[in-house]
């Protein structure tokens, strides 16, 4: 029986792991709309028209919430009432905005986070070259160690430099 058991344990695990796979495919065509069939333009513009309608919602109506807790210009309208105009006001702003205008701001938000994604660790281990003798004593140590550090810099560099040239 013990022997059965152990023989039958690498099918089970075969088609857990089967599963898993088809679960994370499943997840991966969620992720890219791609069931909706659309094309990638309109997949793209509508979500971020989702967004851009979540992010103005928050926003007025966090305003409003808080303009209202202070009985000021918006204090006569309830909970509720400045929930429907932050509705509105974010339905308004994310249909008629532009296209070209959402495709812009996604484009811009894109290259800032490569910028930060991809400049920070550069940043980070150029930082960590110039303050490495933290105690101000250079050893053969440190100085082996800031060679590390250059090559691991001259690394990175090199391949993104290689990325570079096969996008372009």
């Amino acid at each position: 029986m013990l022997l059965l058991g152990l023989l039958s344990a690498p099918m089970a695990l075969a088609d857990l792991g089967q599963s898993f796979h088809n679960v994370f495919d499943r997840i991966v065509v969620i992720g890219n709309l791609s069931f909706l069939g659309l094309p990638n333009d309109f997949v793209l513009l509508g979500v971020t028209r989702i967004l851009i309608w979540i992010l103005c919602f928050t926003l007025f109506f966090g305003v409003i919430t808080a303009i209202g807790k202070e009985k000021k210009a918006l204090g006569f309208l309830s909970r509720s009432q400045g929930m429907v105009v932050a509705m509105v006001v974010a339905t308004i702003a994310a249909v008629f905005l532009p296209p070209e205008l959402l495709l812009a701001t996604g484009a811009g938000w894109a290259t800032a986070v490569a910028f930060i994604l991809i400049g920070g660790p550069i940043v980070g281990i150029a930082l960590l070259l110039w303050k490495i003798p933290w105690d101000g004593k250079e050893t053969r140590g440190t100085v082996f160690l800031k060679l590390i550090i250059c090559l691991l810099l001259f690394w990175i560099l090199s391949v993104m430099r290689s990325q570079m040239g096969q996008i372009t």
